[in-house]
């Protein structure tokens, strides 16, 4: 998505068009019943609903996704959110969110943390050929007796198949054993 935040507004400001466009999304081929795949559906238009005709499942377009159940009905919020999340170089602290968005604290922190595990990566296959590795240690404090930097840093270990993406993760403890346990 090649935009920024006043064409994401100006595309995306009203409910009925936030609802449109996760609609499409969601359904490309047109709607089917989120429980039994049914393509034949009623919409309930005054609750934004539909209703499966084979096994009579109410559902939404927002029903077992990131969106189902929120304590923050506008969708353009949630839409607004996903955008600051997803386009800001270190990320968005829920305070950020609550102050750009105008919402409480918890609401933020609620956004925040759906969005994030939403876009959790599992990363299911093994990789092959050939594979190269490398640690880092992040943080740490400066000893100001000793004039030198404790060793209790985490340890951040990254492996890539040549040509795919990094796969990252913190470890336990430095040393072979613990990295060739994530390695493997």
């Amino acid at each position: 998505m090649d935009s920024n935040l006043g064409q994401l507004f100006e595309k995306f400001n009203s409910e009925d068009r936030c609802r449109d466009t996760w609609e499409a999304l969601r359904w490309p081929s047109g709607v089917c019943c989120t429980r039994c795949g049914n393509v034949s559906v009623s919409k309930l238009e005054k609750r934004y609903q539909y209703e499966c005709n084979g096994c009579g499942y109410q559902f939404s377009a927002t029903s077992g996704t990131v969106f189902h159940d929120s304590p923050l009905p506008p969708l353009w919020k949630w839409f607004l959110a996903c955008y600051l999340i997803c386009e800001s170089k270190k990320g968005m602290s829920a305070n950020q969110i609550k102050r750009t968005l105008g919402v409480s604290y918890k609401t933020a922190w609620y956004l925040c943390y759906r969005i994030r595990v939403a876009l959790k990566i599992d990363y299911p296959e093994k990789l092959e050929g050939v594979i190269e590795a490398d640690e880092t240690f992040v943080g740490g404090r400066y000893d100001k007796r000793r004039k030198r930097v404790t060793y209790d840093k985490p340890c951040v270990v990254g492996v890539i198949q040549r040509g795919e993406d990094v796969r990252a993760g913190n470890i336990p403890s430095r040393g072979a054993l613990a990295i060739s346990a994530f390695i493997n």
